[in-house]
């Protein structure tokens, strides 16, 4: 029994430990760059105190935002980064087109999403300049928002990712509207220098989203960046917003973090910060490790209570055959060999129960670490529900992108080339695969034996410090 337990203590540590590797490598935390709201109210606040007109001054501002060239260095780093996204926002004219006529009166068009917040506003030219067309580039399909939920889907071909030159993903309703279908060509104008490009419909996507605009084209950030002005494409140099960078291990993210402020320290002069999410990880890994401390805790007392327990019986076991060691030390046999008899007969027996343990222990071990995983799960479930269903959620607000995962996407080939993969939520669905290996079989044994050894010293001292005329002189 005791055997049973320190091998299912053993099989789940190293089971925790195998489950730890494997959780750095597929939820390895992000790093987002946004704008450092602090450091721009204090900019604010320092220019009202020299005299600076605050509607003048709010009117004025902008959003910080992070240069394409900047966004795929840091995504270079690949000793940390396995992926990354970001979007472009732009607005465009329809060419020998219908748009569709929203519910809540106008076109719907408009700027998408963003890094912006309360205070900040768009380029001015951008606010006067009529457009009909929304159009939103992201770098990769997996990272539309809606797609992570099940909210927006592709009814009819596949997904862009960064080499879908000149693709976009129209909606249903406007392909009605137009009777575009997958493979046709479409035109739509640039708002500032009023150039048409020439677009190839790669699919064609659906959404259940109330707010959504059926005139919103989604293409990579390489073609949205079409739309822009001459200023803001600044010679393909143009500015991207919501940069995330999915790291490859949690555990490098200070050093990450570290990293880019040291190599990039113009983020910080133009009010942006890096921010890391690490929630899943952590989520995943806190009913881990409370399994492996767990197993700590059953290992050590069972080594306890197994060294307690034999010495007991052996030193019983002792004194029922003191007659019998007198009269063996008698006939000349010395105190070392009647210790070594009972060492040896503890050895073949516990020998016999270790060997017998290899057989039921990860059994044992299976349903221990379940029934301790789920009970750990069951704690982080009632957490997250505290926390409105949002576990990785952010005091103010801010919704932190999710860890992309190895989903299956709709209409997706299957390819390794493909380095964006469908995110995936918070996953609490954690399995152990707990195994017995042929080291964790080695360490009972070992563990075993020294069991034997250390029952061994309180009786071996009482064999030896009686003589032989003692011991027969007592027996009644």
């Amino acid at each position: 029994m005791m055997a049973n337990l320190v091998l299912a203590a053993i099989t789940i540590k190293t089971a925790v430990k195998t489950q730890m590797d494997y959780a750095k490598s597929t939820l390895g935390g992000s790093v987002t760059i946004q704008a450092d709201i602090e450091s721009i109210r204090e900019n604010q606040k320092d220019e009202m105190e020299k005299g600076g007109d605050p509607k003048e001054m709010f009117s004025k501002m902008t959003r910080p935002s992070v240069s394409v060239e900047t966004a795929n260095s840091i995504a270079g780093y690949s000793d940390y980064v396995k992926d990354y996204s970001y979007e472009v926002s732009a607005s465009a004219n329809s060419y020998e087109l219908e748009v569709v006529e929203s519910s809540r009166g106008g076109m719907g068009g408009g700027m998408p999403g963003g890094m912006g917040f309360p205070g900040m506003t768009q380029d001015e030219d951008e606010d006067t300049l009529d457009a009909d067309i929304t159009i939103s580039g992201i770098n990769a399909y997996a990272y539309i928002n809606g797609v992570e939920s099940g909210s927006f889907e592709i009814k009819d071909g596949t997904y862009f990712d960064e080499d879908s030159e000149n693709s976009a993903l129209i909606s249903y309703e406007f392909a009605e509207l137009n009777s575009l279908s997958v493979g046709d060509s479409f035109k739509i104008k640039n708002i500032y220098t009023e150039e048409c490009a020439k677009l190839t419909v790669i699919g064609i996507y659906d959404t259940s989203e109330g707010r959504a605009d059926a005139n919103t084209i989604y293409m990579n950030t390489e073609t949205a960046a079409q739309f822009l002005s001459e200023d803001d494409y600044n010679d393909g140099n143009y500015d991207v917003d919501n940069v995330t960078l999915y790291m490859l291990d949690s555990e490098k993210a200070d050093e990450f973090v570290e990293k880019i402020n040291s190599d990039f320290s113009e983020l910080a002069e133009n009010n942006l910060k890096i921010a890391v999410d690490t929630s899943e990880y952590d989520s995943m890994a806190s009913s881990i490790e409370s399994v492996g401390s767990f197993a700590t805790t059953i290992l050590v007392i069972v080594i306890v209570a197994a060294i307690i327990i034999v010495t007991l019986i052996v030193t019983i076991n002792v004194k029922d055959r003191n007659y019998e060691m007198g009269v063996l030390l008698s006939l000349g046999a010395t105190k070392a060999n009647i210790v070594l008899q009972i060492a040896t007969e503890l050895v073949i027996v516990g020998t016999l129960g270790f060997a017998l343990a290899c057989a039921s222990g990860t059994v044992l071990a299976q349903k221990l670490g379940d029934s301790i995983l789920q009970a750990q799960i069951a704690s982080s479930t009632q957490q997250s529900e505290k926390n409105f269903g949002r576990p990785g959620a952010q005091i103010g607000g801010g919704k932190m992108p999710s860890m992309p995962g190895n989903g299956s996407m709709p209409n997706m080939p299957d390819s390794t080339e493909k380095k964006s993969m469908k995110p995936q939520t918070q996953n609490t669905d954690v399995e152990l695969d707990i195994n017995a290996k042929p080291v964790d079989f080695l360490l009972l044994f070992v563990t075993g034996y020294l069991v034997i050894i250390l029952a061994l010293i309180l009786p071996a001292v009482n064999i030896l410090r009686y003589q032989p005329r003692q011991i027969l002189a007592g027996k009644e």
